[in-house]
């Protein structure tokens, strides 16, 4: 998939977009890893000259906007593409059920955590426009852990790009190595920041359960 991609946007005017535009459609359920696509966006990058912030800062737009859009349709056609019959093929009531079960355990953490679970992300978001969430608590959230990921894999296609471009054998071999290192320091972050949020979440109930006569 990888050099699939970086041959198809090498040396063409879609270096940079192209792969903001594919991030837009697996937000939309495009069965195309996400990580892949920054990698690739990373790689391109450093074969234009650009920064990798720079890139990073685009596929960060593409990431939320392909998740936007999905948030938005559950907003505007959730209720009848819930109960349609071809969805409920494949997205069955009992999934659907869990989604559900999975926002009322995590509360709008869930949509945090949402975004590191690929198979269900865009139910996930699709199911929270559906409940009326507010727009700018998915953004805050969803855009939180996307800081996180997005940077990650971007930079990883750039390092290893800049050091290993003119062997494309040692290339694909060590970013098989260190790709899967990256998802775990991802992970990491994720798993930093959860914790953070719980201990905080736990305290403040404490204090207001403190406060009440």
């Amino acid at each position: 998939m990888f050099e699939t991609l970086l041959n198809y946007f090498q040396n063409s005017p879609l270096s940079l977009w192209g792969p903001f535009f594919v991030l837009l459609l697996c937000g939309l359920g495009l069965p195309i890893p996400e990580d892949v696509v920054l990698i690739t966006a990373g790689v391109l990058g450093q074969i234009d000259g650009r920064s990798w912030i720079e890139v990073t800062a685009l596929m960060y737009a593409g990431v939320l906007g392909g998740d936007s859009i999905t948030f938005f349709a559950g907003r505007h056609v959730g209720g009848w593409v819930l109960t349609s019959r071809w969805f409920q093929r494949i997205f069955p009531p009992p999934k659907q059920a869990k989604v559900v079960d999975f926002f009322d355990r995590y509360g709008s953490m869930g949509l945090f955590i949402g975004r590191f679970l690929p198979g269900l992300r865009a139910p996930i978001f699709f199911t929270a426009g559906s409940m009326k969430v507010p727009f700018l608590k998915f953004l805050l959230f969803d855009g939180v852990a996307a800081l996180i990921s997005v940077p990650v894999f971007v930079w990883l296609g750039h390092w290893l790009w800049e050091r290993f471009h003119d062997d494309i054998e040692q290339f694909n071999e060590t970013l098989s190595q260190t790709h899967e290192y990256a998802g775990w320091a991802a992970l990491g972050l994720v798993a930093f920041v959860l914790s953070g949020f719980l201990v905080w979440n736990r305290r403040r109930r404490v204090r207001k359960e403190a406060s009440m006569p």
